[in-house]
This record gives structure tokens, C-alpha cells and sequence, in this order.
């Protein structure tokens, strides 16, 4: 937690490696941004192969045409939507920052 970090030393540090506080800060931000981004990309990823889709509506989709089980899927469908969901959120605010 950024608050547990003494404000007099995030200055320090960024002073030291050539930064102002906040372009150390936005620079950080930028780099977990990236780096959950990349961890949510792959949880993606490995449900579309899965069941061969590519959005929650498709996913939707295979139980509307009977060709998956929501008693057997309906995690998966949830994880892949909160996902989907957390990915479109983390993109935006990348942008934001980048």
C-alpha cells in the first residue's frame, strides 16, 4: 500500500533515478497496468480456446444452442465475463496514462 511507503522516500527514490514523485508513480502505475493486463489477456485467451469463442455473448450463445451445459460451464462463463470486464476497464485507464 502506497501509504505505508513514507512519502519523504518515494521522493527521495525518484529524486535519485532522476524523477519527479509523480512521474515515479505514473511510471509505476503504467508498469502493474501493463503487467495485470498481460495476466488478464491469458485467463482470456485460454477460455476462448476452450470453448472457440472470442466475447461473453458467444459464450451466451453456446447455451442458448445447447452445445455447452450451465451446470458444467457456468464458472467458467462467470470468470470469462468478469474478465472480459476487468480487461476493458484496465485498457481504458492505460490509455489514460500512456
Amino acid at each position: 500500500m502506497i501509504g505505508a511507503i513514507p512519502k519523504l522516500e518515494i521522493d527521495d527514490f525518484a529524486a535519485k533515478i532522476g524523477f519527479t514523485p509523480e512521474e515515479l508513480i505514473r511510471k509505476s502505475l503504467i508498469a502493474f497496468i501493463w503487467n495485470s493486463l498481460q495476466e488478464v489477456k491469458i485467463e482470456v485467451l485460454q477460455i476462448q480456446k476452450k470453448y472457440s469463442i472470442d466475447t461473453p455473448d458467444d459464450f451466451e450463445k453456446l447455451y442458448v444452442d445447447g452445445v455447452v451445459e450451465e451446470k458444467d460451464t457456468w464458472e467458467d462463463y462467470q470468470r470469462f465475463d468478469h474478465l472480459f470486464y476487468k480487461l476493458e476497464i484496465m485498457e481504458s485507464f492505460f490509455k489514460q496514462l500512456a
